[in-house]
């Protein structure tokens, strides 16, 4: 048989079977128990053990989520520069046509540079380089002078570096660009003036007046 004592505080084992019966000088039966203190350093050390692990796993998911955080934020900041230079080099080719119009007939797309120095006209911003291409539609004795459409789409320095690799791009480029952009330019000074009978001869102050963006779709 086991009994249970405390001796200064912490949980003692006896044995009954090994409780000495001793006789003392008197003759009568003395002594006592002897404890057998129980040990927590086996429970001391599972908690400690099970403590590390959970701290392993949390630290283990918060880098996760961490470098997941900072992969997501550099796609983001990649697509933002991106998106920043299609929109800054489609921003040039209008002002380009504004005030220096290149009719490129009713449907057809064309360079919107003029006079035209490359084979296409494109920009290189934050490191991408973008080419715009233009199609006017005009009407002399309107305020609505000219509806110019430009088609925005990123491309290789090879693939508009000739006139013949630069149709080819734009071919693949205006049935799906990744920027369509939608312009009325207004010819016409606000003081009015006579009719039309040409396109202007280019130039601020002679042409563009008035600019609206009636369109800036992106693609989806």
């Amino acid at each position: 048989m086991k009994f249970v004592t405390r001796t200064s505080g912490r949980p003692c084992v006896v044995d009954a079977k090994h409780w000495p019966h001793r006789n003392n000088r008197d003759g009568n039966q003395g002594g006592g128990p002897r404890c057998r203190h129980t040990s927590e350093r086996g429970s001391s050390l599972i908690l400690a053990l099970v403590y590390i692990v959970a701290i392993s796993l949390i630290v283990g998911a918060l880098a996760d989520w961490a470098m997941n955080d900072l992969t997501n934020t550099k796609h983001f900041q990649n697509a933002s520069s991106l998106n920043n230079a299609i929109s800054g080099a489609t921003e040039v080719a209008i002002q380009s046509v504004r005030y220096y119009p290149n009719y490129n007939g009713t449907t057809n797309f064309g360079n919107c540079w003029n006079p035209t120095s490359t084979a296409a006209s494109d920009v290189t911003i934050n490191g991408d380089l973008v080419a715009v291409w233009c199609s006017t539609l005009e009407n002399l004795q309107s305020p609505n002078t000219r509806t110019v459409t430009f088609d925005a789409c990123v491309e290789t320095a090879t693939a508009v570096g000739t006139t013949g690799a630069a149709n080819t791009a734009m071919g693949l480029c205006t049935p799906a660009p990744t920027l369509k952009a939608v312009v009325t330019i207004d010819d016409y000074p606000s003081g009015g003036g006579g009719l039309l009978i040409q396109t202007c001869a280019g130039g601020q102050g002679v042409c563009g007046f008035a600019a609206t963006t009636n369109q800036w779709t992106w693609a989806s």
